[in-house]
């Protein structure tokens, strides 16, 4: 039988997808920042970067959100049975 907090996993869970949220937040900025830099001055090498390297940093970020809220579900679904969902 687990020790400790029966929500910390939930908790944890929960925290981890806020992070993740704030990371994701702050490659849009960055990518919106190169395309700012990339209107004005056209470089090549920044070009091949804003073609792939963040879009696939993003997909990474949201696949973690994914498999962490379903993590979080599972989670739930422990704490709170659905024969208690009535009670």
């Amino acid at each position: 039988m687990p020790t400790g907090d029966p929500y910390g996993p939930v908790y944890n869970l929960l925290d981890a997808i806020t992070m993740k949220h704030m990371e994701m937040a702050q490659l849009v900025s960055e990518y919106k920042a190169m395309i700012e830099d990339l209107e004005e001055r056209h470089d090549p090498e920044k070009i091949k970067l804003a073609r792939v390297l963040p879009g696939a940093r993003y997909t990474v970020s949201t696949t973690f959100v994914r498999e962490a809220w379903l993590k979080a579900e599972a989670e739930l679904k422990l704490l709170f049975p659905e024969d208690q969902a009535g009670a």
